[in-house]
């Protein structure tokens, strides 16, 4: 037998013409069988679809939270300190500086101190998945599990970036994304 396209011979069984590539016989399509890349792609985009939101909504976090921290520390100076003169002496009529214990200033000074950093950490995880930083997923995970008691909102923030970041699937898809290639190590 010979090709239509371009006279070659073929052998009886032969599907495409080996010189010019024309469909010599039709038949039952190949079976498509599904490779591990084709279902990595079908599965996956997760992060892809994703990441930039979760950024977003982390630097939010960290900038309510710097406002909080701004917040406390205006409050404090307005009513502990006294510190613009509006209210008079500073002082209650029951004694010290409004009434307010030396123990219960440092504890907002403290509580102030740590809301900062955790504002500094949501900001620099923000920064960490918006410009793919390598250990950025990592540090996600952590904040995401931390954000979770912080109901209502950090709840819901914290179990977003949980089901964006924690499945295997997204540890490999991130790691695309951030140009880190696996390491395989062979025990000998």
């Amino acid at each position: 037998m010979y090709c239509d396209g371009c006279g070659r011979p073929f052998n009886s069984g032969t599907r495409y013409c080996s010189s010019c590539g024309k469909q010599l016989m039709t038949g039952p399509a190949a079976p498509i069988i599904p490779t591990a890349a084709a279902g990595r792609a079908a599965g996956d985009g997760r992060v892809r679809r994703n990441i930039n939101i979760v950024a977003g909504f982390w630097l939010a976090n960290g900038i309510l939270r710097l406002i909080e921290v701004g917040g406390m520390v205006i409050f404090r100076r307005l009513f502990f300190e006294d510190g613009w003169g509006w209210l008079g002496s500073g002082r209650w009529p029951f004694g010290g500086s409004f009434g307010f214990s030396p123990f219960l200033m440092r504890g907002i000074f403290s509580a102030g101190i740590l809301l900062a950093l955790f504002a500094g950490v949501h900001l620099l995880l923000a920064w960490g998945l918006s410009e793919r930083q390598p250990w950025a997923r990592i540090l996600g995970i952590v904040v995401g599990f931390l954000a979770l008691i912080r109901f209502p909102f950090g709840t819901a923030l914290g179990i977003y970036t949980l089901w964006v970041l924690l499945p295997d699937s997204s540890g490999r898809e991130y790691d695309e994304m951030a140009g880190v290639r696996a390491q395989v190590s062979v025990a000998r």
